[in-house]
This record gives C-alpha cells, structure tokens and sequence, in this order.
C-alpha cells in the first residue's frame, strides 16, 4: 500500500511541476529534465511513472478534466438552469483563482503539443464541457427563462469564452482578483446577452 500512495504523490507533484512549467515558460520546457529538476529527482525515476511526454499530458488533462468538472457538478442546481449557469461561473472563476496553472490556460498550452491524440482530448474535454453549459441553456430556453431565439451552442462558447478570456487577462496580472467581484460584472453582460 505505501508504493502506491508514494507513486500517487509523485505524480501529483508531476502534474504540479508540469502545470507550472506551461504556464510560466511554454509547452516547450516541459522536459523529462525539466521535470525531474524542479522535482529534485532523476529522470530515471520520472520514466518510471511515464513512458513519454505523451503520457504525462495525458495525465495532466485526466487531472484538470476530474477537478474541473467536480467543481462544476457541485455549482449546478436541479431546479433552476440560469441560478446554476450564474453558480458555475462563479465555480470556474474562483477554480481558476485557486489552481492558477490549472486552467484552460494550460489547456491552451497544451494545445500547442502536436500530438493528434493529446489534442483529441482537450478537444474532448472542452465540448464536454460546453455540452454541460449548452444543457443548461436549452432548460432555460424551454423554462422561458431567456430569449427564444438564443442559439444554446453559440451561448455556450459565449459563456466559455468570456470566461477563458478573463481568466487569460488575470494570469498576467499573476491572478490578481477577486472572483465574487468579477463574477457580478461578468454575470450581467451575460445575462443581458442570453435576455435572462
């Protein structure tokens, strides 16, 4: 049992090195030698974790994938779809508050691998989560809690992108902010958007 709980820290501290690396510096630097430098360990024992940079993407996005969406299923509501849209805005900002390097920020990073299975999957990751905000949107269109005519897709990305652009901003501003203050401006120019 102790193997296991040492393997599970050591990738943890991994996915951490990692999201830091991507976040100050670039795709790029993430290197077996990089890795095993700011861990304080040899690569000989990062490659006994990972057989490649392959893997260790995979593992970061399977990380970022299960935190993200928890944080998200606990913002939504049963009964009212705008009240739980509001909650998970609120949910992702002050998420990416907390985690800084673990953001779709990284996942842009990440992107940037060329790897056709690496970006398969944040390319899943993401209309899996436009398909929870695109949900969402469709009960409140049936509710007759907004427009009509609101596209439930197109508000989705709407509501993504007005997220990961701020977000995008604050990371310069090394997440200077305060998420509840944000979140009420933020939730007003989307709501005027959506006619909520």
């Amino acid at each position: 049992m102790q193997i296991r709980k040492d393997t599970m820290i050591r990738r943890q501290q991994i996915i951490d090195v990692i999201r830091y690396i991507i976040s100050s510096k670039g795709i790029e630097y993430v290197t077996i030698s990089e890795i095993a430098n700011r861990i304080g360990t040899t690569k000989t024992a990062i490659y006994r974790h990972f057989k490649n940079k392959r893997d260790i993407l995979n593992l970061l996005i399977d990380n970022i994938e299960e935190t993200l969406m928890e944080a998200l299923d606990r913002a939504m509501g049963k009964e009212d779809p705008i009240q739980s849209l509001k909650n998970v805005l609120l949910a992702h900002l002050t998420y990416a508050k907390e985690r800084r390097e673990t953001s779709f920020i990284v996942i842009m990073g990440v992107m940037q691998f060329s790897d056709t299975v690496i970006r398969r999957k944040i390319s899943q990751l993401i209309q899996k989560y436009l398909r929870k905000i695109e949900k969402l949107l469709s009960g409140a269109i049936k509710l007759g809690l907004v427009k009509k005519t609101m596209n439930p897709r197109i508000s989705a990305i709407a509501f993504l992108g007005l997220i990961q652009s701020t977000v995008t901003v604050w990371s310069y501003k090394n997440f200077n902010f305060i998420p509840q203050k944000a979140h009420a401006y933020l939730w007003n120019i989307y709501c005027n958007g959506i006619g909520a």
